[in-house]
């Protein structure tokens, strides 16, 4: 089973919070970066991040950047932030947006399945390590 952790994007610098998720101590948007790097979607990548950033300063986005996902079962708010080629998919928790997901556009329906798996696989972790805790903190 895998490890989670959510750490800050450095990257982005704004009123609310915005973390990404690691996965076994492999921060997502360097992988993905990674990918990128030689490409001509490395500035569609920044661009998104600055998408990102202002929608985490309150700012709205017009459809064609920022789009509220429909069709969860889970009632945890969803975004898929959006470029000509790119897709990063955000959750909303608590006082904080976490960047869970990124592909390509020519692979959305999949991804966005993708996206959906991996988020309920962090929730589940999430809540069996507070389940872990309560029954730790719990005194004979």
């Amino acid at each position: 089973m895998s490890s989670f952790e959510t750490i800050r994007v450095d990257l982005i610098n704004a009123k609310e919070r915005v973390d990404q998720l690691l996965i076994d101590g492999v921060k997502q948007l360097d992988v993905f970066e990674d990918k990128l790097i030689g490409t001509t979607y490395l500035s569609e990548y920044k661009t998104i991040l600055k998408y990102i950033e202002h929608a985490a300063n309150g700012n709205l986005l017009p459809k064609k950047k920022m789009r509220r996902l429909e069709g969860n079962a889970d009632g945890i708010t969803e975004f898929e932030f959006k470029s000509e080629h790119l897709r990063v998919y955000v959750i909303q928790q608590p006082s904080k947006k976490l960047v869970i997901f990124l592909g390509f556009k020519n692979s959305q329906d999949a991804d966005i399945v993708s996206f959906r798996s991996l988020k309920k696989r962090f929730i589940d972790f999430i809540k069996s390590k507070e389940n872990d805790k309560r029954r730790f903190d719990k005194k004979p």
